[in-house]
Order: C-alpha cells, then structure tokens, then sequence
C-alpha cells in the first residue's frame, strides 16, 4: 500500500475542557501531538509566541499519579511473588483480559482497588520488617552460636572483681605462641572454645594483680589477641533458645501474612487493569506537557492520518460543543517532521516491523514493506526448506491464531511465521525435503545434495534480480521527484554495465552467439564509460569530476560482493539438510534394540525441533541481512519518525484488539 497520509491540526479549546477533550482523544486514539515550543534553542522567548501564551505544567498531579502507579506495582508483584496458583493451559490459551477503553475506564471507577492495594501493601511492609527481623536474629545467633560451649553468663563474669575476664579471638597460626605465652603465666586460666575457619575463641580469666596484667597484655599483643564483647544477659546457649523461639513465632506470622496475601489473588486481573489505565491516565498528563496555554484557553497541535479528519471534528465536537477552533493543514510532502504511519494489505501488514527494526521510511520516500515482502517470504522459505519442518511451523501457528487470546502485535508475530511456513513448505517440495528424509517416487525439481551448482547459480540468479527490482524502485523515485536523467546516471548505466557485463561473460564462456557476445560487450562498455562520466557529476573540476567517476565504477567490485552473498540461500538451505539427515542416521544406526525404542523418539523428535529451530533462526537473521544490506542499500534511506499513538504499550490487558 504505501505511507498513511497526514494532516497537521490545530485545536484550541476552553482550559476547563482540555481533561475531557485529551481523554476523548486518548480514545480515537491515532493522534501524534506536537511539543509546542514558546522559546527558540537559546532559552529566549520565541519571536512568534503571543504576550500571555505559557506551556501547560502540572508537576503536581504528576507525581500524584506516580505514586498511585507505585502503590498499584507494588500490589501486583506481591501477588504474583505469592500466587501459587499453577498455570494452566487454559490460562495461556485466554490470554490476557480484553477491554475496550471504556470498560477500562468503568473498571477504574467501580472497582475498589485504593483499599486492595492499601491493604496488600500494608501487608507486604509488615511481611519485610518481619524478613528483616528474622534475617537478624539469625544473624545474632551465629554470632552467639560462636560462643555456645561458654557455660557462664558473660555479665556474671564482668561483675568479678579479683580478677579480669576476657573473651576474644587469635589466628589459628599464633594458637601455638598463644597457649606457650599464656601456660608460663601462674594467675591466669584460659580455656578453647571453638574453632571457626581461622580464628580460634577464647575465655581467659586473670588476677588482678599489675604484674599478672602487664605479662597477659604481652601474650595477647604477640598472639594477636582481639577482645570481644559479648553483650548478653543469659548463658550463650540459654540465649540461643531463646533466638530460636523468638523467630519461630516470627516464622509463624509471616506464614500468616503470605496466607493472607494469597487471598488476594484473584484482585490480580483486576489491579493489573487499574494499572494500565493509570498509565494512559499518566499519558495525558506528559502529553499535556506539550500544550500551551492562556488565562482561559488550551491550544493542542498535532498530526492525524487525512482520512480520520471527519472521526477526529466528530470526537472534539462531542466534548467541546461549538466552542472551539479546529484548523487542518495536509503535511508537505518533504516535511521531515512528519511522522510515519504505514498502511499495508493482509500480509504485507505483518512485516511492517521489520521496516521498522530497520528505519521508518521518510514522508517523500515510499513504503518498502509491500516491496520486500515476496522476496522476504520466498528467501526464506529457501533457507529453511522441508515439509515436515513447514507443516510444523504452519500448525503451530494455526493452532495459536484459533485457539489463543493474543494482542495485536503478538498476533501479527505469530502471523508472520503463519505465511513463512507455506514457503518452507513449497521449496521442502522443490527440494524433496520431508523431516531431511527422501520419500521414494516423491517428484521434486531439484536434489540439493547433489545439484548444488544449480542451486548456487540460481542463488545468485534470485539476487541479481532482487538488486535489480532495488534499482528499478530507485529509478522511480527519482523520475517521480523530477529527477529523470539521475535515474538515467545512477540506474540506467549501472543496468548497462552489470547485464551487459554477465551476459558479455557467459556468452564467451560458453561459447555461444557471438552477435550477442559483441553487442553485450559494447552495451558493458556503454554502461562504465556513461557511470565514470556522471558518476562524479556533483564535484568541482574536470579532475574531480572524473577521479569521483572512476571510483563510481570501482563500486562494481560490490555489487558482485552483493550478487555472492546471496549463496546463502543455498548454503542455509543445505546446511539445514544435512543436520536433518544426519539426524536421522543417529536414529536409524540404533534401531532394531530395545536401546532404539527408548532413545529414537528422544533423538528424532529433540533433534529435529532443535534443528528446526536454528534453521529458522538462521533463515530469519540471514534474510533480514538480505533485505537490509542488499536491497534497501539500492535505494532506501529511511530516518522517518515513527507515528505514536496515544496509548501506552500495555503488559497486563489487550485494549480495544
């Protein structure tokens, strides 16, 4: 089909109406606003902005709903971390919830989702301070648990007043130095309690006396003493207990409150909704922020598709009543600003992303995805050729199409391979291909394993062709803009010296016509000589003129790298092949054992969609390089700005699929 034409508005509307109106909006939907600048790139004040006109702020209510939108996540990823509830089949086939945009609005009006959330998070606090609180005594009781074969209480033993206690730690290298030091000593007691890792614990209990203390401080600066203060009121072991009782109960109201989580569950579908529509509601809040405003009045600007002109009045009128100003103006054809909508048939539509992966076309360019989209199926249905792996693809996505509740996008994702899987059906045909297997008496056109040099030149065949369409788009292109004699430069010379060149060199190898082998020679000559004359026409001077040209013509050597790699046709093709083939003879070297009937479902059934898979991958990278490198390097720029409709990408719900 081709690029959505746009028609740029203007709308002011009374301020009291601008909620109302930008909701209503929000519901048509296909609008693009436009960020109304009143100050140019300096921050000053632009020349064209009226005395009183000021940019439209509600910080405010922005946080406000920012803060409704964090209360509702929180909510939700509470359930969900909670919610035991085993996915069914019958879950994944309903998909999510289907809503239009005013049963999303009805649901946030009657549904009491300020109180669920309130109370879930409000439970989900408790339940982190009660993790928190369990995280910490567990802690404290490995740390007293270092201690637990000390039988005294420590702050009995701090109360002693003939003679000094002490609780600490050494290496484990200086346990030596430490217990020679200390045995030599006649006032002092010491006892091992634990070894942990490398340190070794300690009680050591010592006279008063200054000489005692001076000949102890020596021993515990030579063995690395390190004194630690055990802050417990109870024997180590008794305080244990304790710990262990305390967060048992802990364990058990936590166990109470995920309980009570659990009952919410079935709020989830429903606060998941609330989310989505607070976050079209956050939306119109930042788009509002492009607006600008007087005392009493709002002005809006923005892009709509031409043909919704008559839906959008319609949608401003119902709101607004008479009492506003609307203004069309259909976008330039070379207007950069313009944003890109793109509109194509049934099966065209499916690969508009891959237009988009690539870059939006501009508004003066035209619309590649109908344009690469026969090519795009064909290549790769080449690449990943076999019936049995097609008819796979074909009734999966038949199956999820039928049965499953999917949005739009990932309805146009499953669609996509829904019509890639009838080309690798046909070339499995072509090539013979069912499972990598051959079927006796089956007709097939071709044998891969053994025409491979046929199915190489007619590789390369296909791209030449494939090129050729590219430069006959960008011959158009420039005939529509005026531009005849550059089509007759850049396309007609090229046409000149590629097929006179291919055509020149197969006649002379095979031996064939010499009239034609003459003529092509002459069209080739025809062709270089007319791209070194133009192909440096935009340079100053002769010698830049032609030093501009001759390098035009070294550009040959590309497009013959650009013909070669279309082998990869043929390579995936028969890359994919092989595997399936050499799958089965893993298969059939183990039957006829009981061995066999264990392990050749595992083997043809893991192997095969195993190679399905990296066949499709491959076939889907390598023909988007095809399309991207090869194709549109011939005559598509893109850079256009994506067209933004005003909703919000939505995770939980399917709005108004």
């Amino acid at each position: 089909m081709a690029i959505v034409k746009m028609s740029k508005f203007e709308l002011v509307v009374f301020a009291e109406q601008r909620a109302k109106v930008l909701k209503a909006l929000q519901k048509f939907k296909e609008v693009n606003f436009v960020d109304i600048k009143l100050r140019d790139e300096n921050g000053e004040i632009d020349k064209d902005t009226v005395e009183g006109v000021t940019k439209y702020v509600n910080n405010e209510e922005l946080t406000h709903i920012d803060e409704r939108l964090y209360q509702l996540s929180s909510a939700i990823s509470l359930i969900k971390k909670y919610d035991e509830r085993k996915t069914r089949l019958r879950d994944i086939i309903h998909g999510n919830e289907n809503y239009t945009f005013d049963t999303l609005s009805k649901k946030a009006l009657t549904y009491d989702w300020k109180k669920i959330s309130s109370e879930l998070n409000s439970i989900g606090v408790q339940y982190s301070q009660i993790k928190s609180e369990i995280s910490k005594k567990y802690t404290r009781y490995d740390e007293i648990d270092l201690w637990e074969r000390l039988d005294v209480n420590p702050m009995e033993l701090k109360k002693l007043k003939k003679v000094n206690t002490f609780l600490g730690t050494i290496p484990l290298k200086l346990k030596g130095d430490f217990i020679g030091g200390i045995s030599k000593l006649d006032k002092t007691y010491y006892e091992e309690l634990k070894i942990v890792k490398d340190e070794v614990y300690y009680l050591v209990i010592s006279s008063i006396d200054e000489s005692e203390k001076e000949k102890l401080s020596e021993v515990f600066r030579n063995s690395s003493f390190s004194v630690e203060n055990l802050d417990i009121d109870a024997v180590p072991q008794d305080y244990k207990n304790e710990l262990q009782k305390e967060i048992g109960e802990l364990k058990k109201q936590k166990r109470k409150l995920k309980a009570q989580i659990k009952t919410y569950s079935e709020d989830l579908t429903d606060l998941q909704a609330v989310y989505e529509y607070m976050q079209n509601k956050k939306l119109r809040i930042v788009e509002s922020e492009k607006l600008a405003q007087t005392e009493n009045t709002v002005l809006i600007k923005g892009w709509i598709p031409t043909e919704k002109i008559q839906e959008f009045e319609k949608v401003v009128k119902n709101e607004a009543g008479s009492s506003y100003y609307l203004m069309f103006e259909e976008a330039e054809k070379d207007d950069a600003t313009v944003p890109i909508k793109l509109k194509n048939g049934k099966v065209a539509s499916v690969f508009e992303n891959l237009t988009g992966m690539y870059a939006y076309p501009r508004y003066n360019e035209i619309d590649p995805t109908p344009l690469f989209t026969p090519f795009y199926i064909l290549f790769f249905g080449m690449m990943g050729a076999d019936v049995g792996y097609g008819l796979v693809l074909l009734l999966a996505t038949m199956f999820v199409l039928k049965v499953v509740n999917l949005s739009s996008q990932m309805r146009k994702s499953v669609k996509f391979f829904f019509y890639l899987s009838f080309s690798v059906i046909f070339w499995g045909i072509l090539y013979g291909s069912y499972f990598g297997a051959e079927i006796p008496g089956m007709w097939r056109l071709i044998n891969p394993s053994k025409q491979y040099n046929t199915l190489l030149i007619g590789s390369i065949v296909f791209g030449v062709v494939h090129i050729f369409i590219g430069l006959a788009i960008k011959a158009y292109m420039l005939i529509r803009d005026g531009k005849a004699l550059d089509a007759v430069y850049d396309v007609l010379f090229w046409y000149m010296a590629l097929m006179g060149g291919m055509t020149y060199l197969v006649f002379k190898m095979k031996n064939l016509s010499p009239a034609v082998t003459s003529v092509s020679m002459w069209i080739m000559i025809v062709g270089m000589v007319g791209i070194v004359l133009t192909g440096g026409r935009d340079a100053k001077g002769v010698g830049a003129k032609l030093g501009g040209g001759l390098y035009s013509l070294y550009g040959i050597s590309s497009y013959v790298g650009d013909f070669v790699s279309y082998s990869r046709l043929m390579a995936l093709g028969l890359s994919g092949g092989f595997i399936a083939s050499a799958i089965n003879m893993i298969a059939g070297m183990i039957s006829g054992s009981w061995v066999g009937m264990i392990f050749i479902p595992v083997i043809l059934l893991g192997g095969h969609l195993f190679n399905m898979f990296l066949s499709f991958l491959g076939a889907y990278v390598h023909t988007s390089r095809l399309m991207y490198v090869e194709y549109f390097g011939k005559f598509y720029e893109g850079g256009g700005k994506p067209f933004k409709d005003f909703r919000t990408e939505n995770k939980y719900i399917n709005l108004d699929d």
